[in-house]
């Protein structure tokens, strides 16, 4: 590929060079390629461009880069990673609850709520709770979401309210 060809390539890809560098590839273009064909040239044909050996133009060296940027973002406040919910069982009996995805058929585990009972429980954005009967068949689940803070078994020991 001739230079000519390389050169409004180089002016897209190479962010943060100043527009009269860009200008420059075209001015070193005809006596670049020359020498780009010449044995032993090598890459030394595109240097006078990309040194910023021209006055006003700016060198690769001296560009700010966009890392600061990236870092900024990556540090940018995202979703809470847990969530501390209070469970709350308003049913007159002890309710067998499953923490996951699929009870009986998924992982996650087993537990229950006494009658008229509290208990803190932190969890993930997403986790599931479920209202399971005898043969841990889900009868009510629950996705937990950020900024919930209470789960309520409903009175009717079948239903769930979030707060």
């Amino acid at each position: 590929m001739r230079f000519q060809e390389i050169a409004p390539f180089c002016c897209i890809a190479a962010l943060g060079l100043a527009s009269s560098a860009c200008s420059l590839l075209g001015t070193y273009a005809n006596s670049a390629s020359s020498m780009m064909t010449q044995p032993g040239a090598g890459a030394t044909g595109a240097t006078p461009a990309t040194a910023g050996g021209a006055p006003g133009s700016t060198s690769a060296t001296n560009t700010p880069t966009s890392g600061s940027d990236t870092k900024s973002e990556a540090k940018a406040p995202s979703e809470p990673t847990t969530v501390s919910v209070t469970l709350r069982n308003s049913c007159s009996k002890t309710v067998n609850v499953f923490f996951g995805d699929k009870p009986k058929f998924g992982s996650g585990r087993y537990s229950s709520l006494s009658s008229n009972s509290r208990t803190n429980q932190t969890f993930k954005p997403g986790d599931q709770l479920w209202i399971v009967d005898d043969g841990q068949n889900g009868v009510e689940n629950v996705k937990v979401e950020a900024g919930m803070k209470e789960i309520e078994v409903a009175s009717s020991c079948d239903a769930f309210r979030t707060h």
